[in-house]
């Protein structure tokens, strides 16, 4: 007989800080019963997915509908074209084809499982991994003109989609499986930061002055800001540092680039470093994940870039 795992995701309840990071996702819409089973079927990578289950509570599906994909608390994401003949923000996605699920499982290992410890993602992984054979990024300029454009991994509510499910993946360079790297470290911490489970630490806090505004990204840079200048509060800096690390090299950090430029590009460099404070900062973010979580965001940017 199978070995089915059901979880009934209306009835957890949270009962911690820590654990409503991972259980508060599993707020369902009203009346309906969310169960998912595991296995899906009777693959060898079954097991595989069903050990990914045992290990990070995660549901790794590769059969899923559109409420899993779309469904939010707020409303339903799907993109759909407005009165206005605009179509609203969003991803398309098409659930893997079988046939591929192994190799992509094998994909999503190398980039994203292995470069964790396992106790970092049974905290912050989403309740949802789901597997496609299509994620395309929705967007509009022109009334009725829909665009789309495909991309490795997006992340939503309480899932990230992952995309290669098909035949596509046995054709990937090098240079593809890098950026499918980097992408799905930052939908990663993206859906990490959005539900603001990992917050500035009073150290990171209070080493920079968030009180007044910024004239230039030249201003913010001086005292130690990498957020966009026009928008930079603790929180949204926070994140920034963090994603400078886990999508950009050491080399890239370090590059010359003008401070005139608001981007991470470069930012430990002293043309926009002038006071050290940036540096100052990246080292209390970096070593604060090393110690508390033994996870060096700065070897997943690397890694990302190929080093």
């Amino acid at each position: 007989m199978k070995n089915y795992i059901n979880i009934l995701l209306a009835l957890v309840i949270c009962t911690g800080i820590n654990a409503c990071s991972k259980k508060e996702e599993a707020l369902t819409p009203s009346n309906i019963d969310v169960t998912y089973h595991l296995p899906q079927g009777n693959n060898a990578f079954d097991q595989t997915i069903k050990g990914y289950f045992d290990n990070y509570g995660t549901f790794v599906l590769y059969k899923f509908n559109d409420r899993d994909a779309y469904w939010t608390p707020t409303s339903f994401k799907k993109p759909a074209v407005g009165i206005n003949g605009f179509w609203s923000t969003g991803v398309d996605v098409v659930p893997s084809n079988t046939d591929y699920v192994a190799l992509q499982l094998d994909l999503l290992d190398k980039s994203l499982f292995s470069l964790y410890p396992s106790s970092f993602l049974k905290q912050f992984l989403p309740i949802k991994l789901l597997l496609c054979s299509k994620v395309d990024s929705v967007s509009t300029t022109i009334a009725a003109s829909k665009t789309v454009k495909k991309i490795p991994a997006y992340y939503s509510y309480d899932n990230i989609t992952v995309n290669y499910g098909d035949a596509s993946i046995s054709q990937m360079t090098a240079a593809e499986k890098l950026t499918f790297l980097a992408r799905i470290n930052q939908v990663f911490f993206q859906n990490i930061n959005e539900r603001a489970l990992i917050k500035p630490i009073p150290e990171f806090v209070n080493s920079a002055d968030y009180t007044t505004s910024n004239g230039t990204a030249a201003a913010a840079y001086a005292k130690g800001i990498v957020a966009s200048y026009t928008s930079a509060n603790v929180n949204n800096d926070w994140n920034a540092y963090i994603m400078a690390m886990v999508t950009l090299s050491e080399a890239d950090l370090n590059r010359l680039v003008s401070n005139t430029i608001n981007s991470p590009s470069g930012v430990l460099n002293p043309a926009k470093d002038v006071n050290g404070l940036i540096r100052k900062r990246y080292n209390i973010v970096r070593n604060y994940f090393i110690n508390t979580y033994q996870v060096d965001l700065q070897k997943i940017g690397n890694k990302a870039k190929g080093f």
